[in-house]
């Protein structure tokens, strides 16, 4: 087997991030299944960033609308009782892609264990939070709580990049 960027011979099959591809051992190149070699550069990518591994294909879905500025975003910590959450600007403060976003949340979450909200607050300037809503004050979220929220963010970013390509999204 040889390398697609560089010709290298000294290609390895290996599992990364549960994934079976190809990587090139000189130049780092993946290659096999095209989902498969996205979600790992998906994944990489966002930690550069500094990302945390349950929100990153949250991030990547709304950013990936060209709609949406993520200011920042936080994959939540059961450990320090902290839930998943992202915060955006929408640039263009086109009310339609709001309301899009929030059909998408509200029909993921016919599929999800728990019920996430887009809520509005004023910073420097208008800021959205995507974020869980928990009928309790953040101290009495139990940890199986943030685990499927967690758990959560992952579908919910799957049903984002979805409803991105709908017709209605666009329309």
């Amino acid at each position: 087997m040889e390398c697609e960027a560089c010709g290298s011979h000294n290609v390895s099959r290996r599992r990364i991030e549960g994934n079976l591809v190809e990587e090139c051992n000189l130049c780092g190149h993946l290659s096999g299944d095209d989902a498969a070699v996205a979600e790992i550069e998906e994944l990489r990518d966002g930690r550069e960033r500094g990302l945390d591994d349950h929100i990153i294909p949250l991030v990547t879905s709304l950013e990936k609308s060209d709609v949406f500025q993520v200011l920042q975003a936080t994959g939540g910590s059961e450990d320090r009782g902290t839930f998943p959450q992202v915060l955006f600007r929408m640039p263009s403060n086109d009310a339609r892609n709001l309301e899009r976003l929030v059909r998408s949340v509200e029909l993921a979450g016919r599929g999800m264990a728990t019920h996430w909200i887009v809520e509005l607050s004023l910073q420097s300037s208008l800021v959205y939070i995507l974020r869980p809503r928990f009928w309790k004050p953040a101290k009495d979220v139990a940890r199986s709580e943030i685990v499927q929220a967690q758990e959560d963010a992952a579908l919910l970013a799957k049903k984002i990049r979805r409803d991105i390509r709908l017709s209605w999204w666009n329309t």
